[in-house]
């Protein structure tokens, strides 16, 4: 293999791992969307069912898991997180735009230090702005009484605007500044010149010019913001966002409808590209036939020369959608071939849940019974064995107070006393050493 090919294909092999890895947990996702399971996963596939895009379902438990369109909270948080995203863009792109202006008009000397501390909210982590935010506007709203500042000051989403655009603002920016560094400044010595004022200069001059900048960053400002959780988790306070939603139900039992959402936000994303370079490719198409035009009437003497007509070119992407829809009705058929779709696929999964939920507690029941007999009989066997002692001994009664216990004591004693006074009564000559009869002998 030539080294040339070794390397394309090195570089082709990089690319394709680099794409999986990016895409393939939202490929994964999109797919679990469309899985009738209560929990997101691919494999045990049960049925291909949209529910989750709307009502949701009952569990085999009983327990309520709401579809995308019954979703309350993540209803809440979306609008929530755009009204953020629509506030942050507001204050992100003027001060981006703002701060840019005066890094090209300070003096070199202070362009690094005012760069510098531009660029430094990127550097504390989301954690540290957050927390600032609430403690500088809580004492604020302390200070403030309890009037308007009060309640602004300690509003959820005021707050999260405030926190995300001391961050969100640098990159807003950093756009303006890649944008400015082109920017021809004779244009403005121009029109100054020609008698405009500064603020002609700025809004039919400079505005223009920074327009693409400004769609760039008010699209970044507000993706960053409708993303964000670390700041936001902190300041948004008793409100929800879409972020802290979803991570409250990662928390406490995530349901196919995150995957429901994730699938609709990639298609919004996808169909929101596929416009806009629709659109560019048609405005470059417009500029060059102007050109074109532009150029062959000068050259033809204000006679326009026709172009020739083009053969009709079949769009390489139309290759791509064709292989997408074979898939997806081979795919299809394979689910309708199976029974893998329908209401008589979706009845027979739950109906074997059910079972299995059923089975499985019986199980549980019958081994705390199991358990409950176990304890019962080793607490008898127990007993029994305590008193095994007392039952059991056939001499029993020796230590304590019985019938036969008399009569062994009774002989026990006589034993005894004899014992005692055996020396008295078997002594022959017991009586020498008292005055007895034989002494008088």
């Amino acid at each position: 293999m030539k080294p040339n090919l070794a390397i394309q294909a090195f570089l082709g092999l990089y690319i394709l791992i680099f794409f999986l890895y990016l895409f393939g947990p939202l490929v994964i996702m999109s797919i679990t969307a469309f899985n009738s399971a209560e929990f997101p996963a691919i494999t045990p596939w049960e049925c291909f069912s949209f529910r989750w895009f709307n009502e949701g379902k009952i569990a085999y438990d009983g327990q309520r898991l709401a579809g995308l369109v019954t979703d309350r909270p993540l209803h809440e948080g979306i609008i929530t997180s755009l009204i953020i995203a629509a506030g942050v863009v507001t204050l992100s792109v003027p001060i981006g735009m703002a701060a840019a202006i005066v890094l090209t008009q300070v003096n070199s000397r202070l362009r690094t230090l005012f760069y510098s501390m531009s660029i430094m909210p990127v550097l504390f982590p989301g954690v540290i702005i957050g927390i600032s935010t609430v403690v500088l506007w809580d004492r604020i709203a302390t200070l403030g009484g309890d009037g308007f500042i009060s309640e602004l000051g300690r509003n959820g989403i005021f707050l999260t605007i405030l926190g995300q655009t001391c961050f969100i603002s640098t990159y807003c920016f950093l756009i303006f500044v890649a944008r400015l560094q082109r920017f021809d400044t004779t244009q403005e010595e121009a029109a100054l010149d020609l008698g405009a004022s500064q603020s002609q200069v700025f809004l039919k001059i400079l505005v223009p010019y920074l327009m693409p900048a400004i769609g760039s960053s008010a699209v970044i400002a507000f993706l960053a913001s409708f993303e964000n959780y670390n700041t936001t988790v902190f300041s948004i306070l008793s409100e929800q966002t879409l972020t802290t939603v979803i991570a409250s139900k990662v928390r406490l039992g995530i349901s196919p409808a995150i995957s429901a959402l994730a699938l609709v936000i990639i298609c919004l994303t996808l169909l929101g590209a596929f416009l806009y370079e629709i659109s560019r490719r048609s405005n470059q198409r417009k500029k060059d036939r102007e050109n074109k035009v532009k150029m062959f009437s000068e050259i033809s003497g204000n006679r326009l020369v026709e172009e020739q007509p083009k053969f009709f070119k079949i769009p390489k992407s139309i290759f791509v959608f064709l292989l997408l829809l074979i898939l997806a009705v081979l795919t299809w058929q394979h689910l309708i071939k199976n029974n893998m779709y329908g209401a008589e696929c979706v009845e027979k999964a739950e109906a074997s849940k059910k079972s299995n939920f059923a089975d499985q507690l019986k199980l549980l029941q019958q081994n705390a019974e199991g358990v409950e007999t176990t304890d019962e009989s080793e607490g008898n066997a127990s007993r029994s064995k305590g008193y095994n002692d007392i039952f059991g001994d056939q001499n029993l009664f020796k230590d304590f107070g019985g019938f036969d216990t008399d009569k062994k004591e009774e002989s026990e004693n006589g034993a005894t006393r004899s014992n005692e006074y055996n020396d008295i009564f078997n002594d022959p000559n017991l009586f020498k050493n008292f005055g007895g009869f034989d002494k008088k002998e």
